[in-house]
């Protein structure tokens, strides 16, 4: 596990690299790199979505990143490409920093495995 410290350093790096490469607004947060994470794995890019799609994409994107880790499964795609994860662990009932920490870890280790970071 990384510092704290080291993790917010990287964080960061990815978070002005996201902004820089798609003109992004400069206020970034977890929820808006799941979001982008989700429209990667749906793999449809020039869709408008639901305010209700856009939940489904960020949780997609939760599951996404947080399946290496041993929290969630992947099962299948429907038959409009929707991917489906069975939940295996729950990293809800950890405290919210430490929540924090982990998911900005498993999406820092995700950009590291697509080669982005």
């Amino acid at each position: 596990m990384t510092t704290e410290k080291t993790l917010n350093e990287q964080w960061e790096i990815l978070l002005q690299k996201l902004i820089r490469d798609f003109s992004l607004p400069k206020q970034m947060d977890i929820d808006k790199v799941l979001y982008l994470i989700g429209i990667q794995e749906l793999g449809k890019y020039h869709q408008t979505f639901s305010k209700e799609e856009k939940i489904n994409l960020i949780h997609i994107a939760t599951c996404c990143v947080l399946a290496p880790y041993g929290y969630y499964f992947f099962e299948y795609k429907d038959k409009d490409g929707w991917p489906f994860y069975r939940r295996i662990k729950d990293h809800l009932c950890l405290p919210q920093k430490e929540q924090n920490i982990l998911l900005k870890e498993a999406i820092l280790t995700y950009f590291k495995h697509i080669d982005y970071l």
